[in-house]
């Protein structure tokens, strides 16, 4: 790979990363996220893949590490009660919500909530990346039949959801007009 082929994935991949490491942690971790992870694409770029369609997918499994590596990070320094202040719990006030990467609306937010981690890692490579299912397959470490099969269930998950919250939202809604 060379310095052209470098700046076109960076230009093309970079808000992708971002976004992917947003959802986990904060913008400012997600912004080092970014910058390490195509530092790590720099500096294996002539043992990464030779083929240019598979290189979104193995730049992916690297931030995918570099999420996981500041994560165990974090706990590591959670675990050190000296750094608890600089980290809040997720749910406390003023922390940032994941869903408001994922959606705006009070209804996507509680679906959001509703979904397993993996699902979340799902949605994230399944509808918020412009991956082929091939590519978004491999990142997973699964089968291209595995991921078609995953990503129907969680549409169907999903809509399940969607409904069930849909009226419990229309039922608050009566209520407060009674």
């Amino acid at each position: 790979m060379g310095e052209e082929d470098f700046r076109d994935l960076y230009v093309r991949l970079a808000g992708q990363i971002f976004s992917f490491a947003a959802l986990r942690l904060s913008p400012e971790q997600a912004k080092d996220i970014v910058s390490c992870t195509f530092e790590v694409v720099w500096k294996k770029r002539h043992t990464g893949p030779a083929e240019p369609s598979e290189r979104p997918a193995w730049i992916f499994g690297i931030a995918k590490n570099q999420v996981r590596q500041e994560l165990q990070r974090i706990r590591r320094k959670h675990h050190d009660n000296r750094f608890i202040a600089e980290y809040p719990h997720p749910d406390a006030p003023g922390s940032p919500d994941i869903a408001d990467a994922v959606a705006l609306s009070d209804v996507g937010r509680r679906i959001w909530n509703h979904l397993s981690p993996a699902e979340r890692e799902l949605v994230n490579v399944a509808f918020l990346r412009e991956l082929g299912n091939e590519q978004a397959a491999q990142m997973l470490g699964i089968t291209t039949t595995a991921y078609t099969t995953r990503v129907s269930r969680l549409r169907q998950r999903i809509a399940a959801l969607h409904s069930r919250e849909s009226e419990l939202t229309t039922a608050e809604t009566g209520a407060r007009h009674d």
